[in-house]
């Protein structure tokens, strides 16, 4: 039995304790005296009145533990409710159309990094900061957060923590659910931390540093600059920016136990071993065609291009010191298969994750293998256990409806105007949450040239891709909502 109430209460908390966020932005609109406040003061308003409205339905009657179809409509529910909250101050700053702000917005929040915003030079300090914050809370998932700091959320919460973190199984690293959700927490605000300090090293300023801190670990992508990362004159930088786009891109879970002192479960993780392999192949294969056509002289210049390009688009980051778009189709190429792959299961980055691809190739190989040997039983295993036949059909299933999706939404992208090629290109990109595309886009992730239409599409697209579909989709289903 589902409950209503419950469910329009608990999305109130979450809209409200989101909408405390726009307090931050307020700092640099004081401190930069932009004349930005009184966005951020309209839109927290407004997000306060909308989460008491939701709060009052609910009523105090809704105190009681959410069962698992209420959690789940909680998680969908909620992270639609957010990411309209989040263009507020966009649309009421009048710098953007409802639409591009609302696409601007659920890009932050399902940290893709594609932006409908042509030129960032005249978009006020405080704006770019919403957009970086807004991608760092998306990034680990404000489900995840929720379920810290609100310990009546009980058993639900295990299930809402299950819908948002990414890939066919999470890792529960302690008995009670909040205190796997404040560890995970813990970790990014660490590593969030880290970066901040070795940036301010290299020479960022203090508002460039944060900024480009909150982007990096939650492999969101936004930057502040036109230019990405290119932007910084500084390798020293770019490489810190590459290290840590790719160590967003690892399973937190990991992390977590190589701080235990179980070094082997990262080192020799199956999953960590396949993105590296791939990210080593593609890197090294674009840069041989780099230099072979003469775009890069040098070899180790050649190869960091194609190194940090490749990281950047496997993690979904979307950052870029280089327009890959314009390098030989062999590098293109390989650069847009990473579109569908993206980081490990458990990170901060989107797409199919790698784990799917392992367990769909082995379930290839074991599929092949029946047929020479019909009556010989081959279990497939991953990291020295055998998958069920129940997690094995999840991973059929998600390909199929991520293909699909993938499509309907090309078909419908191009029936609004947009080339066949931009069209696919940019319904993978908002699936998989990377940013960039080819075609009308490229690497910039720019898509100010879309019409509204298409930005309602693809903003769609991003929040499935981040919530991976079902937990948005299964709203839709009337037996969903029947008590």
């Amino acid at each position: 039995m589902i409950n209503p109430r419950l469910i329009a209460h608990l999305s109130g908390w979450i809209l409200l304790f989101t909408g405390l966020g726009f307090l931050l932005p307020l700092v640099p609109a004081y401190l930069y005296d932009d004349g930005s406040a009184i966005w951020f003061w309209e839109s927290l308003a407004i997000s306060t009145f909308a989460a008491g409205l939701l709060l009052a339905v609910g009523g105090l009657t809704s105190a009681h533990e959410p069962r698992y179809r209420d959690s789940l409509a909680v998680v969908g529910l909620s992270w639609f409710l957010i990411s309209l909250a989040g263009s507020l101050p966009f649309v009421l700053s009048g710098l953007l159309d409802p639409w591009s702000a609302i696409f601007e917005s659920f890009s932050g929040f399902s940290s893709t990094g594609a932006t409908a915003i042509a030129d960032l030079r005249p978009i006020p300090r405080a704006l770019l900061f919403w957009r970086s914050f807004i991608q760092w809370l998306g990034g680990m998932g404000i489900i995840v957060l929720m379920v810290a700091v609100l310990p009546f959320l009980g058993v639900g919460g295990q299930i809402m923590l299950k819908s948002e973190l990414s890939g066919p199984a999470s890792d529960k690293l302690r008995p009670r659910v909040a205190q796997t959700a404040k560890i995970l927490w813990g970790l990014y605000l660490s590593m969030t931390a880290l970066i901040l300090v070795l940036l301010l090293l290299g020479g960022l300023g203090p508002f460039e540093a944060v900024c480009q801190s909150l982007s990096t670990i939650s492999t969101g992508g936004f930057s502040n600059f036109n230019e990405s990362a290119a932007y910084h004159d500084s390798r020293y930088v770019q490489w810190v920016i590459l290290v840590f786009m790719f160590l967003g891109s690892i399973s937190f879970a990991l992390y977590w136990q190589l701080l235990a002192g179980n070094w082997r479960a990262l080192l020799l993780n199956g999953e960590v071993l396949f993105l590296c392999g791939l990210l080593l192949a593609v890197s090294v294969i674009s840069a041989a065609t780099l230099v072979w056509s003469g775009r890069i002289a040098s070899p180790p210049e050649a190869l960091f291009q194609a190194l940090f390009q490749a990281v950047s688009v496997a993690s979904t980051s979307g950052q870029f010191t280089a327009d890959w778009t314009g390098w030989p189709h062999l590098a293109q190429a390989l650069i847009f298969f990473l579109f569908f792959v993206g980081g490990c299961s458990g990170s901060t980055s989107g797409g199919v994750k790698c784990i799917r691809w392992l367990l769909l190739l082995k379930s290839v190989y074991r599929a092949c293998r029946r047929l020479i040997h019909p009556r010989g039983v081959f279990p497939v295993r991953l990291q020295g256990k055998n998958m069920s036949e129940q997690v094995l059909e999840g991973v059929w299933l998600f390909f199929l409806v991520y293909f699909l999706t993938m499509a309907v939404s090309t078909l419908a992208i191009a029936a609004v105007g947009i080339d066949i090629l931009s069209a696919f290109s940019a319904s993978a990109s908002a699936l998989g949450n990377v940013g960039p595309s080819l075609g009308l886009v490229g690497a910039t992730g720019t898509y100010a040239a879309f019409p509204p239409a298409a930005k309602a599409i693809l903003s769609l697209c991003m929040l499935l891709g981040r919530l991976e579909f079902y937990s948005f989709i299964v709203l839709f289903f009337p037996e969903f909502w029947r008590r």
